[in-house]
């Protein structure tokens, strides 16, 4: 019995299993090579975001504000927004067992708000969006009303 065609049959065998191989190592490669890029961008708009959060911080009084923009060479792929604004919060119950001057004090100290900053930071990778979002609260005292909005 002859077998004709059986060298031909295994070479193009042995090449679609080779393909494939190629193919899937490929993709592989390639989902490697996005992973780190965005482990890289990640990093990076951590560090941004950092920063914002200290410049703001370094403010001695906020304004209900917000503001957006980029950032400068080489990080002009990212852009931030960042806004401060007041939060009201509601008056807790004391406990009725406290001394009337340790009442009498926290009543004054209490504010009914605090300054929260909400932070920003986007980008995108292969046209896909990402995005880190942080908060931060602030005392109220660092929170400025102008008079006429104050009860």
């Amino acid at each position: 019995m002859k077998r004709t065609g059986y060298i031909l049959f295994e070479a193009v065998f042995s090449m679609a299993v080779l393909s494939i191989a190629g193919l899937t190592f490929q993709s592989a490669l390639q989902q490697a090579i996005l992973t780190r890029g965005q482990a890289i961008d990640y990093t990076t708009a951590k560090f941004l975001l950092e920063q914002i959060n200290a410049e703001i911080e370094l403010q001695p009084q906020y304004v209900e504000e917000s503001k957006s923009g980029t950032f400068p060479e080489p990080y002009n792929r990212f852009s931030y927004q960042w806004e401060i604004r007041k939060v009201s919060i509601p008056r807790p119950e004391l406990p009725a067992e406290l001394p009337p001057q340790l009442r009498e004090n926290l009543e004054k100290m209490f504010r009914d708000y605090f300054a929260k900053v909400d932070i920003w930071i986007r980008w995108q990778r292969a046209g896909i969006p990402f995005e880190v979002h942080a908060q931060n609260i602030f005392q109220p005292e660092k929170l400025w009303i102008p008079e006429e909005y104050q009860q």
